[in-house]
């Protein structure tokens, strides 16, 4: 992983930064609100058993340390609130449990936290989520229009069912605990609020039906057929209900079986393979549709547990043969060893449809639905914002450079003999990986410096990426003085 630079910014609350501009901005101390919906898996099954996992992971494994205290225990984060009416308690602190059951976590842990890191102001979560609901029912909005034959014929098996009802209350949760929010935000002082941005998680109850046939024709893919269809009403009625018209709005995939479904799906013959790839791409089509600004797909099949997956297929053969031989079922027998027990409790331990309760997956699914947010809501310049830095010049510029590792100018755009680095605006960026010769190396060392200027706002925001070492980094001084440092996430793309 590369690693970037050490920045020394002298006199202000100054910053430099590899990538793009660095903004000052002013903190309304407003409360942020985001929108949590979907079904089960927005719900949250990920077990809490599992989630030191995540320290696992080679390339995020370093996120864990932001859900912990620094005896280990999980944080408590007071400056982020979660709303749910699932739960008894109805709203409190984020932390762990607040999934599906009291031992279980969504991805809202992961998602919150970061957005906590975020903003210097009370951030709220406005989870609203139920297991089990479609789109091309449930969820369904007067936008839809009318049901396709599809959709009549397996509401006419089903019919029971109540077309829209629960996207009425979805609507009228989110306007309920708005409406209360002085009661339910810790501190509240009549600020105001504002809706920053809606993650949907949601899709099993539009796909798992791809092979229902009724009346000799294929109704479930139809219904994944309409999907994009769905969603963007669905979407573009929310934003006019609540009040909300340009509500960013992140689609998490469906990334149940991971990357494996995309090579079964290669077998035209692999017909459940097929259809969830062919529903990824309906969930795709929606962040793509021209016509719908501020929607973004998130893909999230990369974080798929295949050991975990390994493990549930073991399991499930075993369970047929308990039930051959008559064994009982029991939470230390899943597998035929304590060894095989162990290791599959630790990973997760639940339905294959809700990633086989994996927390690592439901943490890392809430991290990029958080980071996609936050990269589509900066870092365009409002009218009283002051621009810094942006790096599109020839040069540093008055920025002064020590050692080797900025070369003379900013580079533009990802250089030969490395990974490709994303999220960066505009074409130039601050590289350490290319030295003043041109050669690419990354035990280069240096600095880049600031010239001196005025604080004329609360905070500063800028975007970051490679190692996350504390001795590569972005430190920000006053008066000679370091009062904050930050460093990368041990990924090339730069993040806010």
């Amino acid at each position: 992983m590369r690693r970037f630079m050490k920045a020394i910014c002298t006199l202000a609350f100054a910053i430099m930064l590899p990538g793009f501009a660095s903004q000052a901005q002013a903190a309304d101390k407003k409360v942020k609100v985001f929108i949590l919906a979907g079904q089960s898996n927005m719900e949250g099954h990920g077990q809490v058993r599992s989630l030191d996992c995540l320290g696992q992971h080679p390339k995020y494994g370093h996120l864990l340390k932001k859900l912990k205290n620094a005896d280990g225990s999980w944080a408590t984060r007071d400056d982020v609130t979660i709303s749910w009416k699932a739960k008894s308690k109805g709203n409190g602190p984020l932390t762990v449990g607040w999934g599906s059951e009291p031992h279980e976590i969504g991805p809202e842990l992961m998602f919150g936290t970061i957005m906590g890191e975020k903003y210097d102001a009370p951030v709220l979560l406005i989870k609203t989520a139920w297991g089990g609901k479609s789109v091309w029912c449930d969820f369904r909005s007067p936008g839809a229009g009318e049901m396709t034959w599809d959709e009549k014929r397996i509401l006419k098996r089903d019919h029971e069912l109540k077309p829209g009802h629960f996207y009425r209350k979805m609507v009228a949760e989110v306007k309920e605990w708005l409406a209360n929010i002085k009661d339910v935000v810790p501190g509240y002082e009549g600020q105001g609020y504002e809706i920053v941005g809606m993650a949907w998680f949601q899709g099993w109850n539009d796909f798992c039906e791809w092979h229902l046939q009724l009346d000799g024709k294929r109704v479930g893919l139809g219904v994944i057929d309409r999907y994009p269809h769905n969603l963007a009403a669905m979407f573009r009625d929310l934003r006019k209900d609540l009040d909300a018209p340009d509500m960013p709005i992140v689609i998490g995939e469906m990334g149940v079986g991971g990357h494996e479904m995309t090579k079964r799906a290669e077998n035209p013959h692999d017909h459940e393979a097929v259809a969830m790839v062919k529903f990824r791409r309906a969930q795709k089509a929606v962040g793509d549709d021209p016509s719908l600004e501020n929607v973004t797909f998130v893909p999230t099949a990369d974080f798929w547990d295949t050991r975990l997956q390994e493990l549930r297929r073991m399991s499930d053969a075993y369970w047929n043969e308990k039930q051959k031989k008559g064994i009982k079922d029991t939470e230390e027998n899943h597998l035929p060893t304590k060894e095989l027990n162990d290791e599959y409790l630790s990973r997760g331990g639940h339905w294959y449809c809700h990633y086989n309760g994996s927390a690592a997956n439901y943490s890392l699914v809430g991290y990029a639905l958080a980071q996609a947010l936050n990269a589509g809501s900066g870092p365009a310049l409002a009218a009283d914002d002051i621009l810094i830095a942006d790096f599109e010049g020839d040069d540093y510029g008055d920025w002064k450079v020590t050692g080797n590792a900025f070369g003379d100018a900013p580079v533009k755009g990802t250089q030969a003999s490395r990974h490709t680095v994303s999220g960066f605006k505009g074409k130039g960026l601050v590289d350490t990986y290319v030295d003043r010769d041109g050669h690419f190396n990354d035990d280069n060392t240096g600095t880049l410096t600031s010239p001196e200027f005025k604080i004329e706002r609360d905070y500063i925001t800028f975007l970051i990426g490679g190692g996350a070492h504390d001795n590569t980094c972005v430190q920000l001084l006053v008066d000679e003085k370091v009062v904050a440092s930050s460093s990368g996430e041990d990924d090339e793309k730069l993040v806010q």
